[in-house]
C-alpha cells in the first residue's frame, strides 16, 4: 500500500521513482492524475513540532493554517475545499489506514517518510465518499538491512512576536479625562500592560530516538520514541506529547508473502488556558494593578466593580471585564488524550501466477479523551452573594469521549506487460465503522456542600461506510497512459433510497518527451500532458448521523394522565429523509515538464470543480419541520484555479549546491446556486451578521454597509451609502464586499550546502487577496465600550479609536474589513554536520534557526492568518521560536 525503501543507498532513488496513490503505488513517470509527492528533502527544516509543519507552504493548492495554541489541530484546505457546511477536511491515510479527521497533532513528524497529496478527482475518486476534499497519504519510516540509530533533539525559546496596540495607562487616563470625566474615580495610578501580564517567554523541548535494522537479520524493523513539551505563550497553557512507533516488515516464501505491521501510540496532555483572557487583556483598565490590597476576593486580584461600589458589602459587577491574570490562574482545564492507531498489511504474490497479488489491510484507530475543568473558589466567577451574605465556591466538571474507527479492505491486483503494452487491474472491497461515545458530568460546591450533580452519557449511532472499488491502468510504449477507476460507496448517514453513490474518474497522459522528435533532447528533458475528469462524494455532515430517522424525545418531567395511569410525553423531532450525497465533478488539465536534464522540473495544472447538492445546516421555517435548523441539500458550488510548481537545482557541485522550490496557486470559489439565498453567517453580536452565503459570491463573503467618510478620510459614525437610493438606510443597502479566501497563495524555499558540512534553508509563504474582519476593533474601539453604561465600568480599547471616534458599535461597516494579504518568512535554519564518524558510519549535525521570523502585511493586528472564516476576534499568537538542535545518526 505504500512505497518501501530497504536501505539508505537506494532511498532517494526509490522515493523519486515511486509515488503513493490510492490503494497502491505507481512510478512517478506513469502518473496520470494531479499528485504532489514530498519526501524528506522537501520538508521544512528547523524546529518542526507537528506533521503538517513539514509541508506547510511546500505544495501548490494546499493551504495550511496553524494556530498558536499548543497541540491544536491545523485547518487544511486542498484547492479551497468543496463544501459549505459539510467537512472540507482532506482525508488522512497513514500507512493504508484512513484516520478520523485530520488528526495530525498526535503524529510524530520524525516518523514520517513521505507525503503524497492527491488533488484531482481522477486521483481521489477511488476513495469515493471521503475523497472530495483531497487525500493526504503518509508513509512512515520502516526498517532496513543495516542497523541505524538516530537521535534528534531541539530546544526553542518562544517569544511573543507582536502585541495588539491598545492605550497605555497614561494614555488611558488622558482618554477618560477627555471623554468620560465623570468616571475618573475608577482610574488608578498604575501603568499595567495586561498583554505582558498574560503572555510569557516559553520553552519547547523535543527529543526523539529511533532504532532501525533487521531482527534476526531477516525482519526489517524500526522503533521510535518521542517526547515533546511546549509550555505555551499564555501563562497557564501547556502541551506534552509522548509517542511510540513500531514498524515490522517480515516476508516469507521468497518474498511471495509480505507483511507490514505498523503501530503508533500517543499520549498528549494539555493544560488549556482560557483564551478569553486574551480579549480581556485588551479591554482591562490599564491604570489598575494586577493585585490590590483591599481585594474582596480570596486571591487578592483586582476586579471591576460597579460605580457605587460598597466596601462593606463588597458588591461587584459580574458583567464587567475580568482580570485576565485571575481568569487564567483560577481556571484549570486539563485534557488527557490517548490514541492508538495501527495497520496490518498483507501482500501475497501467488506462486502459480506471480502477476496476481492479493492485498489485505486491517486497522483500527482508537481515541480516548477525558477532560477536567476546575474553577477555584477564590476567583471572581467563584464568588456568590445572597442578601449580602457572601461565600466562596468553586466548580468542577468532567467530560470524556471515545472513538473507535475500524477499517478493513481486501483487493486483488493483476499486472502484465506484453511487448510495449502493459496493464494493471485492481478490484476490492472496504469496510469502515466509526463508534463514538461521550459523557459529561459536573457539580458546584457552595458553602462546602455539593447541591447538584449530573452525569450525562451520550452515545451516537455508529457511522458505517462500505464500498466496492476498482481501477484499470493501461500503458503503451511508455508514452500513452490511461487510468480508469470506479467506486460504489454506501453511507449509513442516508436512507436506503439514497444510501449508495457511484463515483469514479478517467485520466489520460501523453509523455511527449518519449516521442522520437523529442527523445534525447538536451534542452527539454521531460514533457507530459495530463487530462482527467472524475466524480467524488461527501457525506460528512458532523453530528447529524441519522437525520433520516423519525425520532422522538421522551420527557422525564412531563406526563399525561389517563385514568389512574401517567404516561410520559414524547415530542417528535425534525428529520430529513431526502438527505443525499453531495457530489463534485472535477476536471483537471496538467503539464509536467523538465529542462536541462531535469535540473529544472515543474508542473502546471488548470482545474475546475462543480459541486451539487451541497450539504449544509440551514434555518428551517416556523412549524416547517419541528426544529429551528437542520441539514439539507441546498445548492451548487464551483471552484477553479491554476497551480504552478517548480523545482530548480540551480547549482550542483561537490562543494556547493543551491536548490529552489517555488509554488503558486490561483483559486476562485463561488456559490452558483442556493435553495435559500442570502444565508446570514458570521454573527458578531447584537444581532449583527457580517458574512453570507449568496449566489454568485464566495462562501463567507463579507456582507456590510458602505461606510461614508469625511473630507479628512475619517469614517462618519452611522453614515452609510444609500446604495438603492430609496432615501433611507436599511438592510437592503448592505452589499457584498471582499472575501476571506486568498486569490493567490505562494510558497518559496531555498536550500544551500557549502562543502560537506554547512547547510542553510529558508522558507517563505505568501497570501494575496484575502481580507479579514477586524472584530477586535469593531467590538472595542468605540466609546460605548470605553465607558460601558450597562456595566458602569471603563475599559481599554485598541488605538483604532483614534481613527474613528465612534460612540457606538458600527459592526456592520465595511471599515472593519481589512486587507489581510501577507508575506511570511516562516523559518531560517543553519546547520553544521560532522561526517565520517565511527568508521564512516555516523554523523552529527548541529543546527540553529528561527521560526515565524517575519510578517510583511498592512494588517495592524497580531496576524492576518486567522481562523473563523476570516474573522479576527483575538487569536492565540504564533510564537517566534529561536532554536538549537542536534541530529545524530549512527
Amino acid at each position: 500500500m505504500h512505497a518501501q525503501v530497504q536501505d539508505s543507498t537506494t532511498k532517494e532513488k526509490a522515493i523519486e521513482e515511486v509515488v503513493l496513490i490510492g490503494y497502491g503505488k505507481q512510478k512517478k513517470t506513469d502518473l496520470t492524475g494531479s499528485v504532489t509527492a514530498l519526501s524528506t528533502a522537501d520538508f521544512n527544516k528547523g524546529a518542526v513540532t507537528t506533521a503538517e509543519g513539514l509541508i506547510n507552504g511546500r505544495a501548490a493548492g494546499v493551504v495550511i493554517t496553524q494556530s498558536g495554541t499548543p497541540g491544536s489541530e491545523p485547518v487544511i484546505r486542498v484547492r479551497g475545499g468543496s463544501s459549505l457546511n459539510a467537512s472540507n477536511e482532506p482525508l488522512l491515510v497513514v500507512d493504508g489506514l484512513p484516520l478520523d479527521g485530520v488528526s495530525l497533532s498526535t503524529i510524530n513528524p520524525n516518523d514520517i517518510e513521505s507525503f503524497s497529496i492527491l488533488k484531482d478527482a481522477a486521483s481521489t475518486a477511488i476513495y469515493g465518499s471521503r475523497g472530495s476534499n483531497g487525500v493526504l497519504l503518509i508513509t512512515t519510516k520502516k526498517g532496513g538491512k543495516r542497523l541505524r540509530v538516530s537521535l534528534n533533539a531541539f530546544t526553542t525559546v518562544n517569544t511573543l512576536a507582536k502585541k495588539i496596540k491598545v492605550y497605555s495607562g497614561d494614555e488611558f487616563r488622558t482618554l477618560i479625562n477627555e471623554y468620560v470625566p465623570s468616571k475618573t474615580a475608577q482610574l488608578g495610578t498604575a501603568n499595567t500592560d495586561w498583554q505582558d501580564e498574560i503572555f510569557r517567554t516559553s520553552v519547547t523541548n523535543d527529543i526523539n530516538a529511533s532504532v532501525s535494522g533487521s531482527l534476526f537479520g531477516k525482519v526489517p524493523t524500526r522503533f521510535s520514541v518521542d517526547h515533546l513539551e511546549n509550555t505555551g505563550l499564555l501563562i497557564t497553557s501547556g502541551f506534552q506529547r509522548t509517542t511510540g512507533n513500531i514498524a515490522i516488515s517480515p516476508s516469507f516464501f521468497d518474498n511471495h508473502l509480505k507483511f507490514n505491521l505498523t503501530g503508533t501510540y500517543s499520549y498528549t496532555f494539555k493544560n488549556n488556558a482560557d483564551e478569553g483572557a486574551i480579549g480581556n487583556a485588551l479591554s482591562m483598565n490599564p491604570t489598575q494593578s494586577v493585585y490590590e490590597d483591599n481585594s474582596i476576593y480570596g486571591d487578592g486580584y483586582y476586579e471591576n466593580r460597579l460605580g457605587n461600589f460598597n466596601s462593606t458589602t463588597g458588591t461587584y459587577n459580574p458583567n464587567g471585564v475580568s482580570n485576565p491574570v485571575a481568569q487564567l490562574r483560577n481556571k484549570h482545564d486539563i485534557q488527557n488524550f490517548k490514541r492508538f492507531f495501527g495497520n496490518i498489511n498483507m501482500e501475497y504474490k501467488f506462486h502459480f501466477l506471480p502477476d496476481l497479488r492479493l492485498i489485505a489491510n486491517a486497522g483500527l484507530d482508537s481515541k480516548e479523551l477525558d477532560g477536567h475543568v476546575t474553577t477555584t473558589k477564590n476567583s471572581r466567577n467563584g464568588y456568590y452573594s445572597v442578601n449580602n451574605i457572601f461565600a466562596y465556591y468553586g466548580s468542577e466538571s468532567f467530560s470524556g469521549e471515545s472513538l473507535l474507527n475500524k477499517n478493513a479492505n481486501v483487493q486483488l491486483n493483476y499486472g502484465k506487460t506484453f511487448g510495449q503494452f502493459n496493464f494493471d487491474v485492481m478490484g476490492g472491497y472496504e469496510y469502515q465503522n466509526y463508534h463514538k461515545t461521550s459523557f459529561s458530568s459536573g457539580n458546584t460546591f457552595l458553602y462546602g456542600i455539593d447541591p447538584a450533580q449530573f452525569y450525562n452519557p451520550d452515545s451516537k449511532p455508529d457511522v458505517n461506510l462500505q464500498a466496492f472499488f476498482g481501477r484499470l491502468n493501461l500503458g503503451y510504449g511508455n508514452k500513452y497512459l490511461l487510468t480508469v477507476n470506479y467506486r460504489r460507496d454506501g453511507s449509513s448517514r442516508f436512507s436506503k433510497e439514497n444510501r449508495w453513490g457511484d463515483f469514479g474518474g478517467v485520466a489520460a497522459a501523453w509523455r511527449i518527451s518519449e516521442e522520437s522528435f523529442l527523445k534525447g533532447n538536451s534542452t527539454l528533458s521531460d514533457l507530459k500532458l495530463r487530462a482527467s475528469v472524475g466524480k467524488t462524494g461527501q457525506q460528512d455532515i458532523g453530528d447529524y448521523r441519522y437525520d433520516y430517522f423519525k425520532t422522538y424525545n421522551v420527557s422525564s418531567t412531563l406526563f399525561y394522565q389517563f385514568g389512574n395511569t401517567f404516561y410520559q410525553i414524547a415530542k417528535a423531532n425534525g428529520y430529513n429523509e431526502n438527505l443525499k450525497w453531495e457530489e463534485s465533478v472535477k476536471y483537471n488539465l496538467g503539464l509536467d515538464f523538465g529542462f536541462a536534464k531535469n535540473r529544472v522540473t515543474g508542473t502546471l495544472d488548470f482545474y475546475l470543480a462543480d459541486t451539487k447538492d451541497l450539504l449544509s445546516v440551514v434555518p428551517e421555517g416556523p412549524l416547517e419541520n419541528l426544529r429551528i435548523i437542520g441539514p439539507k441539500n441546498i445548492g451548487n458550488l464551483q471552484s477553479k484555479g491554476v497551480e504552478l510548481g517548480l523545482d530548480i537545482k540551480a547549482v550542483k557541485k561537490d562543494n556547493f549546491t543551491l536548490n529552489f522550490n517555488y509554488n503558486a496557486t490561483y483559486n476562485n470559489i463561488k456559490i452558483k446556486e442556493l435553495e435559500l439565498d442570502g444565508i446570514d453567517k458570521g454573527g458578531v453580536g447584537l444581532g449583527a451578521f457580517i458574512q453570507t452565503f449568496t449566489t454568485g459570491y464566495s462562501p463567507y463573503a463579507f456582507n456590510v454597509y458602505q461606510q461614508v467618510y469625511d473630507s479628512n478620510g475619517k469614517p462618519i459614525e452611522d453614515a452609510y451609502v444609500d446604495r438603492n437610493n430609496d432615501g433611507e438606510i436599511t438592510s437592503a443597502d448592505k452589499y457584498i464586499y471582499k472575501k476571506p479566501q486568498a486569490d493567490v497563495t505562494m510558497g518559496f524555499m531555498t536550500n544551500v550546502t557549502f562543502g560537506k558540512h554547512i547547510d542553510f534553508s529558508m522558507a517563505w509563504r505568501a497570501s494575496i487577496g484575502n481580507y479579514v474582519y477586524d472584530q477586535i476593533s469593531a467590538d472595542r474601539a468605540q466609546l460605548g465600550n470605553i465607558y460601558n453604561t450597562v456595566d458602569l465600568t471603563i475599559n481599554n480599547a485598541p488605538v483604532d479609536f483614534n481613527n474613528t471616534n465612534f460612540t457606538f458599535t458600527n459592526k456592520e461597516s465595511d471599515y472593519y474589513v481589512k486587507n489581510g494579504s501577507f508575506v511570511k518568512l516562516d523559518n531560517v535554519t543553519l546547520g553544521y554536520t560532522f561526517n565520517n564518524l565511527l568508521k564512516n558510519n555516523g554523523s552529527i549535525r548541529f543546527y540553529t534557526g528561527v521560526n515565524n521570523v517575519l510578517i510583511i502585511t498592512k494588517y495592524k493586528n497580531l496576524d492576518p492568518e486567522v481562523f473563523n472564516e476570516g474573522r479576527d476576534g483575538s487569536i492565540y499568537p504564533r510564537a517566534r521560536m529561536f532554536t538549537l538542535g542536534i541530529n545524530a545518526n549512527f
